[in-house]
């Protein structure tokens, strides 16, 4: 079971050993300790290695009160404490939100203030974790690991070495210290204008700040600033809201998705296979374009008994998609609904 070094901040790589992939459980309690208590037990009995949380570990759909989040991304960082790197938590779009103080909606639904008002006195120990997630895994056998998918934001060199090495705290420095103070207020009334509300209002109810002297006070506007500016910004949340085949096209997808896979290839073993969740999956899982497995353990499954975690060897070398399909199973009982 090894895990190497590279150059790059973003990616993991594993030589050795059975890794047990899970993707978007958004909250779901039930579900996660289902797939953390089989992942403990089989790596306690050493038939597995590492367990890959695929992004996407928080923001409940259903009422706030069954919201898992806080309590599965506390239990995370607890095992980290326990098992070290074989508890692997990777960057997903809806961890994003939170580390620049930006909201997060579908349709009607706002993600983001629950969690804000749930971490209270764990705010600075889970933001400082969300700031050094990973956003790829790569292993000897050729397989690829991410949150979302492809895009065509990492196909060349220039964006492989920016997304790779990204820096989110130089981000908010750099667009901190572009803000003067004399220049807030103005910026301030601009987004109240933008939102038809203001912007004190805004602060307290989706980023829990008590008020102008809250040192967070500012925090929404940092954080609209540079996710909407910073040129660096822009391919991380490409890479994380890439919506694949269904924003690329068919034909177009499967050049993405070699593009993508031959950038990450750089200074290591060819990577052949994208293992990805993020979008619907019905019966649990989807090839795509040939060289890529989404699938769905929760949220995304459809239905959610359907929902499946990936197992497979890092060594193996894999050169299609299908390959892996026979490592998919079930934590499920069929009865669940």
């Amino acid at each position: 079971m090894t895990v190497t070094e590279n150059r790059f901040k973003r990616i993991i790589d594993i030589e050795t050993g059975n890794i047990m992939v899970v993707t978007d459980l958004h909250g779901d309690w039930e579900a996660y300790q289902l797939y953390r208590d089989h992942f403990l037990n089989a790596y306690k009995q050493g038939t597995m290695d590492y367990l890959i949380l695929a992004g996407d570990l928080i923001h409940y759909s259903g009422p706030p009160e069954a919201d898992g989040s806080l309590r599965m991304v506390l239990d995370v960082m607890k095992l980290q404490n326990t098992i070290g790197n074989r508890i692997i938590y990777l960057m997903g779009n809806h961890e994003l939100p939170h580390i620049y103080s930006i909201t997060l909606q579908k349709g009607k639904h706002l993600y983001t203030p629950t969690f804000e008002a749930a971490m209270g006195k764990h705010r600075r120990q889970i933001l400082s974790f969300f700031d050094q997630l990973p956003f790829y895994v790569r292993t000897r056998g050729g397989v690829t690991i991410s949150h979302a998918g492809a895009s065509a934001a990492i196909s060349e060199r220039n964006s492989v070495e920016r997304l790779l090495n990204y820096s989110h705290r130089r981000i908010w420095r750099e667009t901190s210290e572009s803000l003067p103070p004399e220049i807030r207020p103005s910026l301030r009334r601009a987004l109240s204008k933008t939102s038809n509300q203001s912007y004190d209002d805004m602060v307290r109810k989706y980023f829990a700040v008590t008020g102008p002297d809250d040192p967070r006070y500012d925090h929404f506007l940092i954080g609209a600033v540079s996710t909407t500016s910073h040129p660096d910004f822009q391919l991380l949340w490409e890479m994380l809201f890439t919506r694949n085949e269904y924003q690329y096209g068919e034909d177009a997808y499967g050049i993405v998705l070699n593009s993508m896979l031959q950038a990450l290839s750089t200074n290591y073993q060819p990577q052949r296979v994208l293992v990805a969740g993020h979008i619907d999956c019905r019966g649990g899982y989807k090839i795509v374009s040939q060289y890529q497995l989404r699938m769905a353990s929760a949220k995304h499954a459809i239905p959610r008994n359907s929902g499946l975690y990936l197992l497979f060897n890092a060594e193996k070398e894999i050169k299609a998609a299908q390959e892996l399909v026979f490592g998919l199973n079930s934590v499920f009982k069929t009865k669940n609904p």
